[in-house]
C-alpha cells in the first residue's frame, strides 16, 4: 500500500530541477498516485507538511532550498547536480507553470468578476470576419457588463427612468498569462488600452507579474486610465492592483465589433434587452444574458479541481 511519502517521492521523480509543495501535489492527483481522504479539507497541505516533516527528520532521499521568490523548493537528492550553485533555483520550476493555456485562465477570471457582479465572456476572435482577422488590436480577450440595481423595487424603477446610462456599465479585460519585464508590459498595456477603448472600463490582467513593474504600472494606470488585476488561481485571492478610469462608451468601435464578431454582437444585444426590460421581463432578460457567457468554478473545490484538471499551480506557502 502507497503512503503519502511514497507519492511524493515517486511525485519528485518528475521534477530534476525542483519543484514547489503545489506542484508535487498536483502531481500525485494528476498522475493518481495517492487517494487523499474525501473529508481532508487540505491535502495539499498534507502534502508540504509531510514533506518539511522529511527535510526536519533528516530523510536523505529528499532535500530543499528556496527559489528567487523565496519559496521552498523540493527535489530528490539525486538531483543535486542539477541545483544551481548559488543555492537558488528558478521560482518557476516544474512542468506545471507551463503546461496550461492563456484561455484556461479565462473561467478564473469569470469566476472572480462574478463575484463582483460582473458578468463576463470570451470573444473569439477567430470567429470575426476573415477581412478583420489581423486587427488582433481590436478584439478585447473578455467582456463584461454590471447592472447597477437599486435595493427597493420603486426606488429602482425611478433610478433606471432617470439614469438608464448609469445604470449599466461595460467592461474589458485582456488576459496575460504572464508579465516578466517593462517591453512585455507595455506591449500588454498598450494592447489593453487599443481592445478597451469602447468600454466604460478597460483591464490588463496578468496571472503571473514581477512585482517590480508595479510603479511603472502605476504611471500608465494614471496616464491611460487602463487598470490592472493579478489573478491568482484561487479567484477570490485576485486583487485589483490599479482600479480602470470610467469613461463614455465609444459607439463606433462598439459598431464596429457587432460587424466583425457575432460573440460581441449577441452579448451586446442581450444587455440592451435586459437593461430595456420592465420590472417583469427583467430577471428572464438577465438570465438569457448569462446563459451565453462563460461558465466559471463555483465553488473551492470546483476551483481546485479546475486547477489540477489543467495543470493551473496555485500560490506556495513555506512549509
Amino acid at each position: 500500500m502507497m503512503t503519502i511519502k511514497d507519492a511524493v517521492l515517486l511525485s519528485l521523480e518528475d521534477f530534476p530541477n525542483g519543484a514547489t509543495s503545489r506542484e508535487v501535489y498536483d502531481n500525485i492527483i494528476n498522475k493518481k498516485l495517492f487517494g487523499f481522504s474525501k473529508v481532508a479539507k487540505t491535502p495539499d497541505a498534507t502534502v508540504g507538511a509531510q514533506m518539511g516533516v522529511m527535510i526536519k527528520h533528516g530523510d536523505v532521499r529528499i532535500k530543499r532550498i528556496k527559489n528567487d521568490k523565496n519559496i521552498f523548493c523540493y527535489y530528490l537528492s539525486k538531483y543535486s547536480k542539477n541545483i544551481e550553485s548559488d543555492d537558488k533555483i528558478p521560482a518557476h520550476t516544474g512542468v506545471s507553470r507551463s503546461s496550461f493555456n492563456e484561455r484556461d485562465l479565462h473561467p478564473l477570471l469569470c469566476s472572480f468578476l462574478n463575484y463582483n457582479g460582473i458578468i463576463a465572456k470570451t470573444i473569439f476572435h477567430e470567429k470575426s470576419s476573415k477581412a478583420e482577422e489581423h486587427q488582433k488590436w481590436v478584439h478585447p480577450d473578455i467582456i463584461g457588463a454590471k447592472f447597477v440595481e437599486q435595493k427597493n423595487i420603486t426606488s429602482n424603477a425611478l433610478f433606471k427612468a432617470i439614469s438608464k446610462k448609469d445604470s449599466l456599465l461595460l467592461y474589458s479585460y485582456e488576459l496575460k498569462k504572464k508579465i516578466d519585464n517593462d517591453y512585455e508590459l507595455k506591449k500588454c498595456f498598450f494592447q489593453a488600452v487599443s481592445n478597451s477603448s469602447w468600454s466604460n472600463k478597460g483591464y490588463l490582467v496578468a496571472f503571473e507579474i514581477n512585482e517590480d513593474l508595479k510603479d511603472e504600472m502605476a504611471r500608465l494606470n494614471n496616464s491611460f486610465g487602463i487598470g490592472f488585476i493579478h489573478l491568482k488561481a484561487n479567484p477570490y485571492e485576485s486583487k485589483i492592483w490599479f482600479d480602470a478610469k470610467e469613461r463614455h462608451l465609444d459607439f463606433v468601435t462598439i459598431d464596429k465589433l457587432c460587424e466583425i464578431n457575432r460573440d460581441f454582437k449577441e452579448f451586446i444585444k442581450l444587455v440592451e434587452a435586459t437593461l430595456t426590460a420592465d420590472d417583469k421581463h427583467f430577471h428572464p432578460s438577465k438570465t438569457a444574458l448569462i446563459s451565453i457567457c462563460d461558465r466559471y468554478p463555483a465553488n473551492d473545490g470546483d476551483i481546485l479541481k479546475y486547477c489540477n484538471e489543467h495543470h493551473i499551480p496555485w500560490s506556495d506557502e513555506e512549509v
